[in-house]
């Protein structure tokens, strides 16, 4: 295991993925922490994942926003491509919601009005996330929420390349809009319906949709009316649950616009008045708790213990440590893309790994 990359000292492993694996690195010249996202050495030589991964640094890079995560650096060592990012002193919305199950409606409210800002600076720059979810936002331990993993951003740009190729989708079911579950044209209103399922599972602490299998949770999304909010959740008022309603719209055309309208929608609501930060006191690991400003520990700077190999996308490990990341593909032939197409399911590839009986989620 190696103790550096460049110029970074390897700290502490954060997490790893079906692409690579995430390590806490110290820049010693400007003295300061950073997350190093490096890309598996098993997928080094395929030249389209080498191209998604270094298109996710890209897409942060171009993005100028308090609430997405920034980029650093771009670069490779001894055959190893990275790029080293902002590093967050705080846990997932997502490992939150798992710790607490659900949270106030003023803070939910919040979550959503910082989210909406963030998205709203990404799509302006042209840039759609496609896969937001509690996972993807980061709760600091200052009550900000950070953007992370734009790894399956679609950049308007690329609409004819191979990676955002017809009959392709990434995402994450559950969170997908109906939109990219029928494999039709997507914009940043696709953002909105995922953060409106976001906003629903904060107040409830459940998704709207309950289906055991990726194609059966796709299908809930196209078909099913998803549950009133303010029966599951009395303290939700209805002013809450109308934007709730608007984002999580099926047609796309009855959403808001953008984010710009969401967040101006929101920050008229009353839970909106004071302090901006949620009120919540995130969860630091270990790992992530280092005082910025201290000297990379002695300990860290020892060789890390070796690792579990990280799978090839397609693999299930049942040592693997964190969630894997998303990776395009196709239902292959049978009896499931047949299902899928009799529904108007079309390029449908659940963000979820399967290994013989066992499903393992994101």
């Amino acid at each position: 295991m190696k103790t550096h990359l460049g110029h970074y000292d390897i700290v502490a492993e954060l997490g790893r993925g079906g692409m690579g694996v995430v390590y806490k690195g110290y820049e010693s010249s400007l003295n300061r922490y950073v997350a190093i996202k490096v890309l598996a050495e098993s997928l080094a030589h395929d030249e389209s994942v080498k191209e998604r991964f270094l298109r996710e640094a890209r897409s942060m890079a171009s993005l100028n926003d308090p609430h997405i995560i920034q980029i650093y650096f771009i670069g490779e060592h001894e055959g190893q491509t990275f790029f080293v990012m902002e590093f967050v002193e705080g846990e997932s919305l997502g490992s939150l919601l798992k710790r607490d199950g659900k949270l106030r409606p003023e803070q939910a409210a919040r979550v959503i009005y910082q989210t909406a800002q963030g998205l709203a600076t990404a799509h302006d720059k042209g840039v759609i996330h496609r896969d937001i979810k509690p996972g993807n936002l980061m709760v600091t331990s200052r009550g900000a929420i950070k953007i992370a993993d734009f790894g399956i951003a679609l950049v308007t740009q690329d609409f004819s390349k191979k990676l955002t190729s017809t009959g392709e989708f990434v995402g994450t079911p559950g969170y997908l809009s109906p939109e990219v579950c029928l494999g039709k044209p997507v914009d940043s209103r696709s953002d909105i319906f995922s953060l409106g399922i976001v906003l629903f599972e904060m107040l409830t602490g459940r998704m709207p949709f309950t289906d055991e299998s990726p194609l059966g949770l796709m299908l809930e999304v196209v078909r099913a009316e998803i549950p009133d909010v303010r029966q599951l959740n009395n303290d939700v008022d209805a002013e809450l649950s109308r934007i709730l309603s608007r984002m999580i719209a099926k047609d796309p055309n009855e959403r808001y616009n953008n984010c710009h309208e969401l967040a101006e929608d929101l920050s008229r609501h009353p839970l909106l008045a004071g302090a901006p930060t949620i009120g919540v006191k995130p969860l630091i690991s270990t790992a992530a708790a280092t005082v910025i400003g201290m000297k990379t520990p002695v300990s860290a700077q020892r060789p890390l213990p070796q690792t579990v190999p990280t799978p090839r996308p397609g693999q299930f490990n049942a040592g693997t440590a964190a969630a894997p990341m998303p990776v395009a593909g196709r239902f292959g032939a049978g009896p499931l893309r047949r299902e899928c197409l009799d529904a108007g399911v079309r390029g449908a590839h659940p963000d979820r790994r399967v290994s013989g009986a066992t499903t393992r989620a994101r």
